[in-house]
């Protein structure tokens, strides 16, 4: 070295050739294979980690049943009679309701009816059946339901107040509903029994034949058990 050299950085090169041949003679003991084994180990366990991170946040976050209606029309919706205790609606609603199952590996089995409730204010109107006992939607995989309701003269619990709202929406033209899907279902052959309780939000004009209304998917809020 010569003289006003700085020993600093001549401490840095000491280190640093240290450190290479510390590494090279590590490389060299394992040898190439062992070195690529360790390193597929390393990578099999963080993707590994990675998975079972996903599923563990899957299985915690999101519900094991989607529920969407795909479609709806209201063809009639109309005060049919009131008396001082209830008020009857006459009406002709369909629909068409999906359940979407979220399992990649087992299917959802309907363990009691599926059904579908329509409600105005707060207060159902109709009710009826979607699916079976026994029937199912396989593992990843969704399954839609369609569903006429229809009566000329249903009875309501509407009240005063709901009685004043829908003579509101009626002359606005377009009536808010609410359809409710209930139900109970498990994954075979797990045995615990999920409780679905869907509520999906609907607005909806008065459609014809020769006036049919346009529908957009609805996202339905789903609280399972």
């Amino acid at each position: 070295m010569t003289d006003g050299g700085d020993p600093g950085v001549c401490d840095e090169c000491v280190e640093a050739c240290w450190l290479a041949c510390c590494c090279a003679f590590f490389l060299d003991a394992i040898g190439g294979k062992a070195l690529t084994r360790v390193a597929c180990a390393i990578v099999a366990f963080a993707v590994l980690a990675a998975g079972v991170t996903l599923l563990a946040r899957h299985r915690m976050y999101r519900p094991p049943l989607g529920v969407t209606v795909e479609d709806a029309a209201l063809a009639r919706l109309a005060l049919a009679g009131r008396n001082a205790t209830a008020t009857a609606l006459a009406y002709d609603v369909s629909f068409a309701v999906a359940l979407h199952n979220h399992h990649w590996l087992r299917r959802a089995q309907h363990t009691a009816p599926l059904d579908a409730e329509l409600l105005f204010a707060g207060a159902r109107f109709a009710r009826v059946e979607l699916a079976g006992k026994g029937a199912a939607v396989r593992a990843g995989n969704s399954e839609a339901y369609r569903a006429v309701a229809a009566a000329d003269r249903a009875g309501v619990a509407l009240g005063s107040a709901g009685v004043a709202e829908f003579v509101r929406e009626s002359t606005a033209g377009v009536f808010r509903l609410e359809l409710k899907v209930v139900g109970e279902l498990r994954y075979p052959p797990g045995q615990h029994l999920y409780r679905l309780d869907a509520l999906c939000p609907l607005e909806l004009p008065l459609s014809t034949a020769t006036s049919p209304a346009t529908f957009r998917k609805v996202k339905c809020a789903v609280f399972s058990s």
